[in-house]
């Protein structure tokens, strides 16, 4: 595009005035007038030969000095043509890309000559060359000959380029001229070829990558009417693809050489145009033989790879001063300390209990547990309590729990957030006994929810803990106790009014009275048989429950504890709304859960093992045991009885391989459901996620962390990994990386080496104490720092000192 712009203004034809006829008329009329000055010029010289034997050597001297005079009225109209070709260009800057390429052969065309006049002269003929056989392109380019002008044509030297530039401007839009060219050229057919292709691929072809094509001047896109807008037909064939690949680097060279030492006598001829191999890629990629590794972040990582493809670091140590550092250091802690204020949960039992880096999760769960029961203690409360009798604590403090939900907070959690209706709110009603649920589809907007609310109907917030961080944290932190997940549900109830039928649950329940009031009826199970039920049950009706153990109204400040089983129900007073969290601790949590994992295994070691239980069963076991045999006593029918108690009792026992084996199943759900920790200020920067990477001056990342021997390491939470044997492999399960929705993701874990057992192993049982990375139980230093290093990078481990 750029190069017909150029050609056009060679000739002292402005773009701006160009109408759709005027390049063809203006090339004809200039070619004619070059033809003719030509003719004139070889019949002047001829004239010349002749007379110069008769005639006075003054007269002839005159009439040569006519002809330099005319070759340099020639050379200075090219110079003029050359300032206007760069004005030219200059127009069409903002087509950079294209500008790259359009016409790259110009840049061969007026440099290579040993004569300044000659070369100028030269450079506009190919210009005119190039703009009248941009018209045939598509039939060129269907011919296997591909006739064309010649790069090597336009890099001869200047004795023999005039002629062959006043041959080439006498008529070259016919290919069969082309081809007599390339006759008198030694046949160089693929050079020709390379010629025809480079002019329109450049002129057309250049937004096959983009769509910048689109955007060209509206003058241009009239001027050229061989342009193919769609990429139909102006694509080379393969053979013509690779002949052009493999010479195009010699001819780019020649080109650059050329264009080096014209750039200065020819502004207007365009830059040559680049391999297209180096146009792919706008910056050179690292090395694949030694990928960077990226630094853990809080996002989701499922890895796989075993800790012994990890390095022992990520990136090169930062350099900065220490004292540079501290500062930085100083003014993060004082900045998170003071934003921490807000965000941490305050329970008002703060009491000196030692640096915050060294605290135990389990003790500090169960120091959550004693202040939502307090002035119960924790051993009353297991003793007398848990999974046998509800309880009630009442105290005189309305704003107890008012940190960790509030109307307020629900509207603003609205709108702050996405919450969809059945995935994180329910609209609920029970009235006259029939229990009914009202959910729209789509956001919950404040409007709508509050819409429901005033007409009576109970909002219920499922996993309120993603957003309110003050919830997670008790729930994270009671999590470490209890080795499950701890949910939340918070219940939004207008005055009179009920939202929900009579029922029970799978769950040990902690409701956390905050707003309002409510009025709770506890029922003991309608069966034996649900008593610490393991699944929830169904809506009871009012006659089906019988008088209720326990009848209460639950104030703000206020705590309700009942196990499992336990059939409930709450209402509103008249002019009193509620406002109340449910935790739920302790789901699938029994020996039923444990023994549905361990009896299949025990089973298949079992016969696997012993002959006796792959033995086919006695053929006469049918007439003798059955449902309709159960009331026939026989010596037959006991025998096989008392066999079959004996082969489970003798063969069927687990072994304490298969037992801990089961607990780690059931460990490895607490690791996919649990919730991500929240970390203190004084655990952040102990932490990957405190650390902070930066770059040197050559935009090398430098990483403000080395682990070495000296090292003093401890995991980051008691419960924050589990080691589990799934099969052949050995497997390191880790919560850390989880997300704030339930089960979002799939469960996070990384495979180990047998040889790196140990070092878990000694991390998990010396919690919550630290020890030096030297004192890990591994062959070699180097080993022992690679280990360390990932799993400290996994952010699995928390450094006793900070690095900064």
């Amino acid at each position: 595009m750029d190069s017909k712009l150029s050609a056009y203004a060679a000739y002292g034809v402005s773009p701006k005035r160009r109408t759709q006829q005027e390049p063809k008329k203006t090339v004809k009329r200039l070619a004619k007038k070059t033809i003719g000055k030509a003719a004139k010029k070889v019949q002047n010289s001829a004239v010349n030969v002749k007379k110069s034997d008769g005639m006075p050597s003054k007269q002839s001297n005159g009439k040569r000095q006519k002809l330099k005079a005319n070759k340099m009225s020639s050379s200075d109209t090219c110079e003029n043509s050359s300032d206007l070709s760069y004005n030219s260009r200059n127009i069409s800057g903002n087509n950079s890309s294209l500008t790259m390429s359009d016409g790259s052969y110009l840049s061969n065309g007026g440099s290579n000559s040993g004569s300044e006049n000659n070369s100028d002269s030269s450079n506009c003929d190919a210009t005119a060359s190039s703009v009248s056989h941009s018209s045939n392109y598509e039939s060129i380019d269907e011919q296997d000959g591909a006739e064309g002008s010649s790069d090597d044509e336009y890099n001869s030297d200047s004795d023999n380029y005039g002629s062959q530039s006043e041959n080439d401007s006498n008529g070259n839009s016919s290919g069969s001229e082309y081809e007599s060219n390339d006759s008198a050229h030694n046949g160089e057919t693929q050079s020709d070829d390379y010629f025809s292709e480079e002019y329109t691929l450049s002129s057309s072809s250049g937004s096959s990558s983009n769509s910048q094509i689109t955007t060209m001047p509206q003058a241009v896109r009239k001027a050229g009417k061989s342009l193919d807008m769609n990429n139909n037909n102006n694509k080379p064939t393969a053979a013509k693809q690779q002949t052009r690949d493999k010479k195009q680097p010699v001819k780019q060279e020649q080109k650059a050489k050329a264009d080096g030492k014209s750039a200065n006598k020819a502004p207007s001829c365009p830059l040559p145009r680049r391999p297209i191999q180096t146009m792919i890629q706008s910056c050179p990629l690292p090395s694949k033989a030694a990928p960077a590794k990226p630094i853990p972040s809080t996002s989701r990582l499922s890895s796989r790879e075993s800790l012994t493809k990890t390095k022992a670091k990520s990136c090169r140590l930062s350099s900065a001063p220490a004292l540079k550092m501290a500062n930085k250091m100083a003014a993060a802690e004082k900045k998170s300390r003071k934003s921490s204020n807000e965000t941490q949960l305050q329970t008002g039992m703060e009491k000196p209990r030692g640096p915050v880096h060294q605290m135990n999760s389990i003790e500090e769960g169960k120091r959550m547990l004693h202040w939502l029961i307090n002035p119960m203690t924790s051993d009353c409360f297991f003793e007398q309590y848990w999974e046998r009798n509800a309880c009630q604590v009442k105290r005189k403090q309305p704003n107890y729990f008012e940190q960790l939900i509030s109307f307020k907070m629900i509207d603003e959690m609205l709108i702050n957030h996405h919450l969809e209706f059945t995935t994180n709110i329910d609209v609920t009603s029970y009235k006259k006994g029939v229990r009914q649920t009202l959910n729209p589809d789509g956001r919950a907007m404040p409007p709508t929810v509050w819409g429901f609310y005033g007409e009576g109907c109970s909002i219920r917030i499922l996993n309120p803990s993603s957003y309110l961080c003050k919830l997670r944290q008790l729930c994270s932190m009671m999590q470490e106790f209890f080795h499950c997940l701890v949910g939340a549900n918070v219940y939004l109830t207008p005055p009179n009014s009920q939202g929900f039928a009579p029922h029970y649950d799978d769950i040990e329940a902690f409701v956390l009275q905050v707003e309002g009031r409510k009025r709770w009826r506890l029922y003991a199970p309608p069966q034996s048989t649900d008593v610490l039920a393991r699944t929830s049950s169904g809506n009871y009706k009012q006659e089906e429950l019988g008088q209720p153990l326990f009848d209460a109204v639950l104030e703000p400040g206020d705590i309700l504890y009942f196990p499992r089983g336990t059939v409930h129900q709450a209402v509103t007073e008249q002019k009193q709304h509620s406002l109340h969290i449910t935790l739920s601790v302790y789901q699938q949590q029994a020996y039923a859960n444990l023994l549905e994992v361990l009896m299949p295994s025990v089973m298949e070691r079992a016969i696997k093992h012993h002959l006796t239980l792959r033995r086919g069963l006695p053929l006469h076991i049918w007439q003798h045991l059955g449902l309709a045999n159960g009331g026939q006593q026989s010596e037959l029918r006991n025998q096989l009885l008392e066999n079959t108690k004996r082969l489970v009792q003798q063969y069927l026992v687990p072994s304490d391989a298969q037992i801990d084996s089961a607990v780690d199943q059931l460990a490895k759900r607490f690791q996919h459901e649990a919730l991500p920790p929240c970390l203190k200020p004084e655990e952040h920067v102990r932490t990957v996620f405190g650390s902070r990477s930066e770059t040197d001056a050559s935009g090398q990342c430098l990483c403000d962390y080395e682990l070495t021997e000296r090292t003093s390491v401890r995991l980051l939470r008691a419960n924050i990994l589990r080691l589990v044997a799934d099969g052949s492999s050995l497997r390191v399960y880790y919560y850390v990386d989880n997300a704030l929705e339930y089960c979002k993701y799939e469960a996070n874990f990384m495979e180990i080496q047998p040889s790196e057992a140990p070092a878990v192993e000694a991390l998990m049982t010396s919690y919550p104490a630290y020890m030096k990375v030297a004192k890990l139980p591994l062959r070699s230093a180097d080993r022992r720092i690679e280990v360390a290093t990932a799993l400290w990078e996994r952010g699995l481990l928390m450094t006793e000192k900070p690095f900064k």
